[in-house]
């Protein structure tokens, strides 16, 4: 990672501090998984252990209604925990891991106003169209879009069937819309992903973007690990496909790439199984606005 992408001291809390942060996540995690696995077990665990931790209060306490509030509520998380196909934790203890490394986007974004339903999504002046990007070849990274049509969904079985592992077994992105400065991150990780394995040709693949908040709870009442408060519905979050990406062998250094990413204070990033998660960092909005200006204004030159 460039060391123009690395955060000072001057930021709300410094790269030290995150690490610590984490690592702290990682230790009080396996404390949980190590005690009985019932849930209400886990979430008295997590409260008992993270207030002991000042490496997680440094995050909690900044968060909205401060630490006790916020593990009061993923106390809650953890006790209605029930494991199913749809979510991306299987154990109390991997959720709670989850939980605790997502408050990092919470601590990031809960100044900002989340999207509350498709209109202001959709109406956004802050969101731009992957639409026209898309089909001037200026995105360096795939995705589709989530559909309920009867013809659509019969063409993906189809493809699921016949053509197993042609394409991530995602439903596809709720907007096909963004902010300027995740088309720009999104374009920069792909391209040195691409990098990275010279030999792959299908490229990086996003599953998801932005989400209104009632998108959001819609996915939390199927059981999807769907979080409130969320990255993804104030459009600074994105899904990576992963387990398409290790069936055919190329996880590993998209993985890489991500790491540094993490570790240089650009991006929060976090393990869910399927998809990898990842949220921007505020203070590298405008460094990835500079880098998504000229293809935005590429497109919207040819289209008008």
């Amino acid at each position: 990672m460039d060391t123009e992408h690395r955060l000072t001291e001057n930021g709300p809390l410094t790269l030290e501090q995150l690490k610590n942060y984490r690592a702290a996540v990682d230790e009080l995690v396996q404390q949980i998984a190590a005690g009985p696995a019932a849930p209400s077990r886990a979430a008295s665990a997590l409260v008992e252990l993270a207030a002991d931790r000042p490496e997680v209060c440094a995050v909690l306490d900044r968060l909205p209604g401060g630490g006790q509030v916020t593990l009061a509520r993923l106390k809650q998380e953890v006790l209605t925990f029930r494991p199913s196909v749809r979510s991306n934790a299987a154990t109390p203890a991997t959720l709670a891991k989850v939980l605790l490394l997502h408050q990092i986007d919470v601590m990031w974004w809960s100044s900002v106003a989340p999207f509350p339903d498709d209109h202001a999504v959709e109406s956004s002046p802050q969101l731009t169209s992957l639409l026209p990007l898309q089909r001037k070849g200026l995105l360096a990274f795939n995705f589709r879009i989530a559909t309920t049509g009867l013809p659509n969904r019969v063409r993906r079985y189809a493809m699921r069937r016949w053509a197993p592992g042609s394409a991530p077994l995602s439903s596809g992105l709720s907007y096909p819309l963004a902010r300027p400065a995740i088309i720009g991150l999104l374009n920069e990780v792909a391209t040195r992903f691409t990098e990275s394995v010279p030999g792959w040709k299908r490229g990086l693949w996003v599953n998801c973007i932005v989400r209104s908040v009632v998108v959001q709870q819609r996915l939390r009442q199927l059981g999807y690990s769907a979080f409130v408060p969320s990255a993804h519905c104030t459009g600074h979050a994105a899904d990576i496909e992963m387990t398409w990406l290790d069936h055919h062998q190329v996880a590993a250094p998209l993985q890489q790439v991500l790491m540094g990413y993490r570790d240089a204070g650009v991006l929060n990033v976090i393990d869910e199984g399927q998809a990898w998660h990842l949220c921007l960092n505020p203070a590298l909005v405008s460094r990835y606005e500079d880098l998504a200006r000229p293809l935005t204004a590429a497109a919207m030159e040819v289209d008008g």
